[in-house]
């Protein structure tokens, strides 16, 4: 899921973060990158951790994530990068008027013509708000989806009838 999160709303874990790595891996919003060769199986061997064949990626995360200790040991010494979603954002006034333009804009023949860049923004923000972001836009912390698709709604209220495509709807 952190593949559809706005990279605004990712960051790269460090050693404090292992609590909220564990989270976030439980919630499957836990993205590791890992070498192209076998880099993290050898590491791992010298420091003892299993390293099955079939099973390395989960068996090193769940060893990773065992303690601080192995946290700590890993995000310096292995080589991956663990990346997780951030606890909160505010989007400034320039994005905000961003948004409100993309909203406003018509092409030569008066209609609509940036409402799909709109809902693509505006579901990156909803994906950061359903991954625990807690999401601030005109001075309204969003931490729910309902609360926020409501704003959404009110803001640009031609969007749900007058486009195809929706804020809440992945599949388009």
């Amino acid at each position: 899921m952190t593949q559809n999160l706005p990279k605004w709303a990712l960051t790269n874990a460090t050693p404090q973060d292992r609590i909220r790595a564990v989270q976030a891996h439980q919630n499957g919003l836990l993205q590791i990158i890992w070498s192209k060769d076998k880099t993290q199986q050898a590491w791992a061997k010298k420091q003892g951790w299993r390293t099955s064949r079939f099973s390395f990626h989960e068996s090193f995360i769940k060893k990773m994530l065992e303690n601080d200790e192995t946290f700590a040991l890993a995000l310096k010494e292995s080589g991956i990068e663990a990346i997780l979603p951030i606890k909160e954002y505010t989007f400034s006034t320039e994005q905000l008027q961003e948004l409100d333009a993309l909203y406003q804009a018509r092409g030569e023949n008066g209609r609509p013509d940036s409402w799909g860049t709109l809902v693509e923004k505006l579901r990156g923000a909803r994906r950061a708000v359903e991954a625990g972001v807690v999401v601030t836009i005109d001075d309204r912390p969003f931490q729910q989806f309902s609360s926020f698709y409501s704003w959404v709604d009110e803001r640009y209220h031609m969007l749900e009838d007058g486009y195809d495509s929706w804020v809440g709807d992945d599949k388009s």
